[in-house]
């Protein structure tokens, strides 16, 4: 029992000295003399962006909620109200139920009157048993008249090629992505789940700090736990960013300028140092979530001078990553430059809802890093602006 408390103890008095620590470093990084000002004011618009996104997302939340009680009120209360709907309501939900009933919901016409649903078109043999018993299942619906084409094989017939995607209904939680409602208790149940299992002690606690971690991070990212983790990564998994942006400067100065990599640091807050390695193989240092050096190598696999830049990471690297920058003489002066580009990062997309938490979207440091390139090309000088100097600072 002794023992017990004293681990017990040992534990607490370990936690409030990392809790310290951590106090005193950001106090430290924070109330630095010489860039201690930047950093606050850094610090300072992310808060107010996370802020303002959150109570963004809070209004959402609340007006998807406000909608479904609504929607629940009537669905229960219409059954015992008199009034048949009207005939128009009735087709449109027999169109939205047709979705998830046929492949080809565009080849069925819809036609109602005093609650007798009459379907015309087309339709191919295996559905019409699911599509006829579907349609008699939506409220309002009396009857069903059926006088729809049966064909056993889309054969020549334009309504019935191509395929579309049937989603049959599913409950909130198993779909890939939440409403705003759903999303926001979910996240709420988590953060519960993650303060309870913290204040416990034993497995009970970890498992309960486990589980609502990775429900507060399911809700926060409104992404599947498989994706997020990476367990279950494809191409489709990583994150894909395009942008365009004018230029008043030549072509060709602005395709030299971006072609020479080693530039990079002058106008990408995010970029430590780029090394070249030959004439197609670069090594790139970077600033991660929280301000860790990232570093992966990235081979340029197209270049067309005055036109086009294509690269990809090399297989081995942290972070997957490929893409392109086509350039683009415009008629009345200057360069139109459009980015593509996709990649996954450390964690697959966990890394980048991190990052995103800690003011590192990549979608939005693109935007920022892009400007500071106009203001490089245009006027041949660095933009000071708060975030190149606070990354200055955190690479010295």
């Amino acid at each position: 029992m002794r023992g017990s408390r004293s681990r017990a103890e040992a534990g607490v008095s370990l936690g409030v000295t990392m809790l310290t620590a951590a106090i005193a470093a950001g106090t430290v990084y924070l109330l630095d003399p010489r860039s201690g000002r930047r950093r606050r004011a850094l610090l300072r618009d992310r808060v107010t962006r996370l802020l303002h996104e959150s109570e963004a997302f809070a209004g959402k939340a609340a007006r998807d909620a406000r909608q479904r009680a609504l929607g629940v009120y009537e669905r229960s209360f219409s059954r015992f109200r008199g009034d048949a709907p009207d005939d128009r309501v009735i087709e449109e939900r027999i169109r939205a139920e047709l979705g998830r009933l046929s492949s080809h919901p565009g080849a069925i016409e819809v036609a109602c009157s005093k609650g007798i649903a009459r379907l015309r078109g087309d339709i191919l043999e295996e559905e019409l048993n699911h599509v006829s018993s579907g349609v008699d299942r939506v409220r309002g619906v009396r009857t069903v008249v059926n006088e729809l084409r049966v064909h056993r094989e889309p054969g020549s017939i334009p309504a019935l090629q191509g395929q579309h995607h049937r989603s049959p209904p599913r409950f909130e939680y198993l779909q890939e992505n939440w409403a705003p409602a759903p999303r926001l208790l979910a996240g709420m149940a988590g953060l519960g789940l993650l303060a309870t299992g913290l204040a416990r002690r034993g497995v009970g606690g970890i498992g309960m700090a486990a589980l609502g971690a990775a429900l507060l991070g399911r809700s926060v990212a409104n992404t599947p736990l498989s994706r997020l983790l990476g367990v279950r990564a494809d191409e489709s998994d990583g994150v894909l960013v395009q942008k365009t942006i004018h230029v008043y400067a030549d072509l060709d100065e602005t395709y030299s300028c971006w072609r020479n990599l080693e530039n990079f640091p002058q106008f990408m807050s995010h970029v430590r140092e780029v090394r070249k390695i030959d004439d197609t193989h670069y090594h790139w240092k970077v600033d991660g979530p929280a301000g860790v050096a990232v570093e992966w190598d990235a081979e340029i696999t197209a270049d067309i001078p005055g036109e086009l830049i294509a690269w990809r990471t090399s297989d081995d690297s942290v972070v997957h990553s490929t893409g392109t920058v086509q350039f683009e003489e415009t008629p009345y002066g200057g360069t139109r430059i459009h980015v593509r580009m996709s990649y996954r990062p450390p964690v697959n997309l966990l890394g980048h809802t991190v990052a995103r938490l800690l003011g590192r979207d990549p979608k939005h440091q693109l935007d920022e890093d892009l400007m500071r390139f106009k203001t490089y090309i245009e006027t041949g000088k660095r933009a000071r602006d708060t975030a190149m100097a606070a990354a200055s600072m955190t690479r010295h």
